[in-house]
């Protein structure tokens, strides 16, 4: 059985947050709505943001990037280049996780509670692992882990709409990007 989790990390591969529970296959926008990082969002990154995949809806602190039906301009393209480039870190932390505790691939725990239980643990000592320096002797023979493909934003059942001021923001980080 599949087991969504959502994981936040930093530029070190350091997790800061992370909400599983759901079993079955549950889309990455509903997962995230209803996390208490939905929540709590603005108040942990105030005038920062988290970097989502298209599955997330464009808020004022998860930037998403530009749809590319064929018709984004130069600026823009950048802009996802630049937002690919940045949040493939938490695709190589997925991967690192993976790759230290093989077990995530196949867990064999019927339990809810002793699955999220098990995941968090691996993230716990994944993070004791950076702060001892031993988290990624692997890191050399990680691949990053492929994120499950993406419905168009247009399409997906988000229930949080993009607000205006995560556009503007957005549309901010693009013209500094073309200077």
């Amino acid at each position: 059985m599949h087991h969504p989790v959502q994981l936040v990390c930093d530029h070190n591969l350091r997790i800061t947050d992370i909400f599983t529970g759901y079993p079955g296959s549950v889309h990455d926008a509903r997962v995230f709505r209803t996390s208490p990082l939905s929540e709590t969002l603005e108040e942990k990154c105030g005038e920062f943001h988290l970097l989502g995949d298209s599955a997330y809806p464009l808020l004022k602190n998860v930037l998403t990037p530009f749809p590319d039906r064929g018709l984004l301009n130069r600026q823009q393209i950048n802009y996802n280049i630049q937002h690919s480039s940045n949040r493939v870190k938490i695709e190589h932390c997925n991967g690192v996780l993976k790759q230290k505790w093989r077990q995530l691939y196949h867990l064999k725990l019927r339990d809810i509670r002793l699955i999220v239980n098990f995941i968090r643990a691996c993230c716990v000592l994944h993070n004791l692992g950076l702060q001892d320096g031993v988290a990624l002797d692997l890191e050399e023979n990680v691949e990053p882990v492929e994120p499950a493909p993406r419905l168009d934003p247009d399409n997906i059942e988000q229930g949080i709409q993009e607000d205006l001021n995560a556009v503007a923001k957005r549309n901010h980080i693009v013209n500094i990007l073309g200077q």
